[in-house]
């Protein structure tokens, strides 16, 4: 083998190496930038189960910041809230009472709709582009339901439907508070976290 001839197979080898690592490095890019993980943190959580009339369901108050990663579109994301407190059984002004216990709390999508008309003006800045973009806080209160029959939150009450679907939490307590995304591959949990308030 001549020295052209060597050096004509060292170079197509050279540079068919250099494709299939370009092209590694761009797939590989690729999906880091897809997999990129959200970053959230709790701002504030404020307890106020009502046990009389000195407090209310939007005394309590959860503030989640988005502090990096891809922004979230409203309707794909799910929030998650477990712990110990009250909810209202039946419907307020019409006959109920108050039921205490193991509460579940689950936000359907973090959209305005059928949620109550403040959950829309607490988080306009969100919902006018309709994602929840780093920097952002997320405002969440124990009166965000719009109705019982339109539940775009449930709450149970040691596994008791039926309830106005608004919450209070219990001071001294541990909450914990997940929030999921959803794509079509099912949903994904992306922030878990366990306070005592």
């Amino acid at each position: 083998m001549n020295l052209s001839s060597f050096l004509l197979i060292l170079i197509t080898v050279v540079m068919c190496g250099s494709v299939a690592l370009n092209s590694g490095a761009l797939f590989t890019n690729s999906d880091l930038s897809f997999s990129e993980p959200t970053k959230i943190e709790i701002v504030q959580i404020t307890a106020g189960d009502r046990y009389n009339d000195t407090l209310r369901f939007q005394d309590n108050v959860l503030l989640l910041k988005h502090v990096g990663g891809p922004p979230l579109p409203l309707d794909s994301i799910s929030v998650q809230i477990l712990g110990t407190g009250n909810a209202y059984k039946g419907t307020p002004g019409s006959g109920g009472r108050l039921i205490y216990g193991g509460i579940e709390i689950h936000y359907e999508n973090l959209s305005a709709d059928k949620k109550n008309i403040c959950f829309g003006k607490n988080n306009a800045e969100m919902i006018k582009d309709g994602v929840w973009s780093t920097g952002e806080i997320l405002i969440l209160t124990g009166n965000d339901s719009l109705n019982a029959s339109s539940p775009g939150i449930s709450v149970t009450v040691d596994g008791e439907n039926g309830t106005s679907n608004n919450y209070g939490l219990s001071a001294g307590t541990d909450v914990e508070i997940s929030v999921y995304q959803k794509n079509t591959a099912g949903k994904h949990l992306i922030f878990k976290k366990t306070v005592r308030i």
